[in-house]
């Protein structure tokens, strides 16, 4: 799942490519004495057109596509192929073995590194490697092929690809390596989420300190149908996607959310304006819709849920909060499910 540290590298790596490209064309352009391209302009212009296209595509989706989590990782993928390429022409372009453009190739290295296990990454050095071999031969010829700086690029191009993938392994380990036994606490285990006694503390908390929140309490239609048709494997695996889709949306300046009981979640937000939580929730159930019809056994299940929304009053102790938003939720049941009833307080 793309989380929003990827979303933010990727953003800052997008921003790149528009950099590069309006860097190359005014080379091209005010390039004197020396050429740094040797190559006609409109294979030049026809080149930095394509690729101009594939980075407004990504750029589009990166922004665009803040729901479809998996669909963003293909395009990103998508996109680091597509840079290779695009390196690799203009390598060809430029010349091999004294070219300026070179590190871009390192640099896209490094990008991998970001986005794929080790071992492809290790895959792709051997790709960049044997590319530039081709290129340098074939710009070359057999004669010139292997001199000095091509073997001392080549080697450099070796030691960058094991740095990277030195990188992804660390990376790979560190949620093994720096487990915060405290923190795993206070989580629960099947949905990732803050537990009911981590809920109850925040609660109250919260409550004394008269901080202005809004409390959604909510649990899933016909649970435990589900369970008894499909299984008790398959229900954790609801119970997962709602935690960590709550995981993603609800950032920790935005709010907590917490797994109350069974089929139950609890959600503080510190937003209590009426269309941003209705938008909010709308947000939960298409993204929880989604990635529940991704699950082979689940597909066609029309996973729905009911919510109990209400905002913190002057009067109120956190047991008489929860218990307005809990009647809330229990009223959205009794009158449909798949809906949200919000309390007095946003009338």
């Amino acid at each position: 799942m793309f989380n929003k540290k990827d979303e933010y590298i990727e953003n800052i790596f997008s921003y790149a490519r528009w950099l590069l490209l309006v860097s190359l064309a005014l080379i091209f352009m005010l390039q004197q004495g020396e050429e740094i391209f040797t190559i006609d302009q409109p294979i030049f212009w026809y080149s930095i057109g394509i690729a101009a296209l594939y980075t407004l595509v990504v750029h589009i989706s990166l922004k665009a596509l803040a729901t479809y989590s998996k669909l963003k990782l293909i395009i990103v993928h998508i996109g680091l192929i597509l840079d290779f390429v695009f390196y690799t022409i203009i390598l060809l372009m430029a010349g091999v073995q004294y070219s300026l453009v070179l590190p871009l190739l390192f640099i896209w290295l490094l990008h991998i590194t970001l986005v794929w296990s080790m071992k492809v990454s290790m895959l792709m050095t051997v790709l960049v490697m044997a590319s530039y071999s081709v290129i340098s031969y074939y710009i070359n010829g057999i004669n010139d092929f292997i001199t000095i700086p091509f073997i001392m690029n080549l080697v450099f191009i070796l030691l960058i690809g094991i740095l990277t993938s030195s990188m992804t392994i660390r990376k790979e380990a560190s949620s093994f390596d720096h487990i915060d036994y405290k923190e795993e606490a206070m989580k629960d285990y099947v949905s990732g989420l803050y537990n009911h006694r981590t809920f109850q503390n925040t609660l109250m908390k919260l409550v004394n300190q008269r901080k202005p929140i809004t409390l959604i309490k909510f649990n899933i239609d016909d649970f435990q149908t589900l369970n008894d048709r499909l299984g008790y494997e398959w229900g954790d695996r609801v119970l997962a996607v709602i935690g960590s889709t709550l995981d993603f949306w609800v950032e920790p300046q935005k709010g907590y959310s917490f797994r109350y009981n069974g089929d139950e979640f609890t959600v503080i937000l510190f937003d209590q304006k009426r269309s941003h939580l209705e938008q909010e929730i709308e947000r939960w159930n298409n993204y929880i819709y989604e990635h529940v019809q991704m699950l082979e056994p689940l597909q066609g299940e029309n996973v729905t849920l009911s919510y109990g929304v209400g905002t913190l009053m002057e009067k109120d102790d956190h047991n008489e909060f929860l218990r307005r938003v809990d009647r809330c939720m229990q009223q959205a049941k009794a009158t449909g499910k798949n809906r949200a009833v919000f309390d007095e307080t946003f009338q």
